[in-house]
């Protein structure tokens, strides 16, 4: 089990990372990838409104080289979702599980409560993205989640759904340890 958290642990932490850009390429509606993740998200209860957030505020999805063991990130500034290019051929549902973790975010900061919060406003928003990745994870694949997941990343959501299934408190508390130091900046 220790292992398992130290896992989830190295997850959460990859997924907040500075917000640079490089070599972006963008990603629009139309293009199959993303479209077809959205529409996953607005099948799943959990997730369904993020895509109209995404939408209405003009927040692009693109894929970008990042640094390894990043993930994904939510520029503020730029109203972006920033994937790594290294998932731009990942299971549309796994691309899904990740737009709803950042999306999550994109809706906390153009709601302004990232702006107004603080600290507290920005752990509560990680804690929001893992619960909203994690009830879509767990709504298309159950409590065991992902069956042979394909790589590191399915493997890293399948854990966080275990998680937010068995102990959601312990989830909470997870990403409010592995977050206390960079949301106070």
């Amino acid at each position: 089990m220790p292992r398992s958290l130290l896992a989830v642990a190295a997850f959460v932490a990859a997924l907040l990372a500075p917000n640079t850009s490089a070599g972006a390429e963008d990603l629009h509606t139309y293009d199959t990838r993303i479209a077809g993740a959205l529409a996953l998200l607005d099948s799943s209860p959990a997730t369904a409104p993020l895509h109209g957030v995404l939408d209405a505020n003009r927040v692009r999805i693109q894929f970008v080289p990042m640094a390894p063991g990043v993930y994904a990130r939510y520029s503020v500034a730029r109203h972006t979702v920033e994937i790594d290019e290294r998932w731009a051929e990942a299971d549309q549902f796994t691309l899904a599980a990740v737009i709803a973790h950042e999306a999550t975010h994109a809706q906390d900061a153009v709601s302004g409560y990232l702006s107004s919060g603080g600290s507290s406003a920005c752990i509560d928003s990680e804690i929001r993205a893992f619960r909203n990745s994690a009830l879509f994870w767990i709504d298309r694949f159950g409590g065991t989640g992902k069956v042979d997941p394909a790589d590191d990343l399915e493997r890293q959501l399948n854990l966080i759904a275990d998680r937010q299934l068995r102990d959601p408190n312990g989830l909470e508390e997870l990403v409010r340890q592995t977050y206390s130091a960079q949301c106070s900046h």
